[in-house]
């Protein structure tokens, strides 16, 4: 897409921008939807309207008949084929609110159920106006909110997490969209840039991947803080006055009501940054326990070295119908070694998927966090075949209840990270070196709520992997992943083109459990 930022926003470009902010866009456009707006002030601005325009559809209610909202006028140039490319976007955002008759003639849509947008995932000594029966964990539609004291925790389904501070009157939106009427409210987006817009009565703030604090007075006045990373600010919805301002850590934007703004360098009082949850807290709370671990230790007890490990039921199998290679037992070295112990490798060779039971299915429709570890090496870490690519495994949550229910973890034969569900795939943006050895990390957050989210990260040495869990993975999936609802009760190895090993299973609660396991077997 990339327009020139002399030429005007393409149609199709505004129609993809309405789409992110209704959660329909895939991953790959969303790429290029964020290049665009990184790289064209042009673009930016479009960006800007289509959240406007978003927020005018959410204010003008569709009561008896469909009615498009006028666009806002702006000092900017956005009148003109521009102008003509936001109302084309809002038609087509009114079509999807509409039924095709038989003849073809739109009908107005019946009422549309209520839409779940966030979650209450924190009260804090809260009082609410008029809102009795909020509860933690309670799912919340598009509405507003009066905090008369205390602290709250919202968790929009879009990624973003709000603080907020009451007295306080917050509307949520959207996914990515809430407006600060007054009060105080901090957010903190774990999204990647674009992900959430909060709007008050002098300004629309966009984060750009950041943690930002944002302040409204009764009377209008508003003010803005960077505590991380970078935000843009713009001028209210209904105002003339539209000049985008960048800000970064540290930086503070005072904006008043009358349109005189005033930046500062220093932070105007406490911000809460806080967001956590009561389950990330039960989370954390939680003792590091290892679900299911195959070592595969050599030993004569054990001569056939095929029910190994701990938190399984029966022995790995190859379940490929057609026998293309073998599954077998290999000398260990050469693989990442978690704890130095003499150990041989489990050896599935090209062109087979080889499967294992877990004693402890996984319930996909829990909320819950799973960590998955394993080592694996190519055996022909050079072979590639005629279109140079190399051989890749896949590591799978499966279902013996339901086929089309998987969940996979690769390394593609393009020495990327990716994650595979039935719905698609998205890998990494730099590939790793896959001709070491690797150590993987998987980090599996099912929510059938939100959508599920995968973390990846990999590691060539025992000594680079840190004790605590990172904040940086080297992929994290901004797809809602397939839903899931199938217990997972099996683990499958699959293995394309040339033989991997693979020297250890672990599957555990924490990252403890996974990097560091023999206390958490204990």
């Amino acid at each position: 897409m990339t327009p020139d930022q002399n030429e005007d926003i393409d149609p199709k470009a505004t129609e993809m921008m309405h789409r992110y902010l209704l959660g329909n866009l895939e991953p790959e456009e969303f790429a290029e939807l964020e290049l665009d707006l990184l790289s064209s002030p042009k673009a930016r601005e479009a960006y800007l309207q289509a959240v406007r325009i978003d927020v005018a559809l959410h204010d003008e209610a569709l009561d008896d008949e469909v009615t498009v909202a006028p666009i806002p006028r702006s000092a900017s140039s956005w009148w003109g084929p521009a102008a003509i490319a936001a109302a084309i976007a809002i038609s087509v955002l009114v079509l999807w609110r509409m039924n095709l008759a038989g003849n073809g003639a739109p009908k107005v849509a019946e009422v549309s159920p209520i839409v779940e947008i966030a979650t209450l995932g924190d009260t804090r000594d809260c009082v609410w106006n008029d809102l009795p029966d909020v509860e933690v964990n309670k799912r919340l539609s598009a509405s507003i909110l009066e905090l008369t004291s205390g602290v709250a925790v919202i968790e929009f389904d879009g990624g973003a997490r709000l603080a907020l501070q009451g007295p306080a009157k917050l509307e949520l939106i959207g996914t990515k969209t809430a407006r600060l009427h007054r009060g105080v409210a901090s957010v903190r987006c774990e999204e990647g840039i674009y992900s959430f817009s909060l709007l008050t009565p002098t300004s629309t703030v966009i984060d750009l991947g950041t943690e930002f604090g944002v302040a409204v007075t009764m009377n209008g006045d508003s003010e803005v803080h960077v505590l991380d990373g970078e935000v843009e600010v713009t001028g209210s919805l209904d105002s003339d006055r539209q000049k985008n301002q960048f800000l970064t850590a540290g930086k503070t934007l005072l904006l008043a009501s009358n349109g005189q703004n005033q930046e500062l360098n220093l932070p105007t009082r406490e911000w809460i940054r806080d967001y956590s949850t009561q389950a990330d807290r039960k989370t954390q709370a939680m003792a590091p326990r290892v679900i299911a671990r195959d070592r595969f230790p050599t030993g004569p007890e054990q001569p056939e070295k095929s029910n190994l490990g701990t938190g399984w039921r029966g022995a790995w199998w190859q379940s490929t119908p057609v026998r293309k290679g073998a599954l077998g037992f290999a000398a260990g070295k050469p693989f990442v070694s978690r704890d130095g112990q003499p150990a041989t490798a489990l050896f599935v060779g090209g062109w087979v998927e080889a499967r294992r039971f877990l004693a402890e299915p996984i319930d996909p429709t829990k909320i819950q966090t799973v960590y998955l570890g394993f080592s694996l090496y190519r055996m022909n870490p050079s072979k590639k075949d005629d279109t140079g690519k190399l051989s890749e495994a896949t590591v799978m949550f499966r279902s013996s209840s339901d086929p089309v229910s998987v969940l996979g973890m690769a390394l593609s034969g393009r020495n990327h990270l990716v994650v595979l569900e039935r719905g698609g795939w998205e890998r990494s943006e730099t590939p790793v070196d896959g001709l070491k050895p690797q150590f993987v990390v998987a980090k599996v957050e099912f929510n059938p709520r939100r959508g599920n989210r995968v973390s990846m990260i990999c590691y060539e040495q025992t000594s680079t992997i840190p004790l605590e869990e990172p904040t940086e993975w080297n992929l994290v999936t901004r797809r809602e992943l397939a839903e899931l609802t199938a217990p997972l009760d099996m683990i499958a190895l699959q293995v394309r083109q040339a033989p991997f090993k693979f020297g250890e299973i672990t599957l555990g609660n924490s990252w403890e459990s996974v990097t560091y396991p023999a206390p958490a077997e204990q």
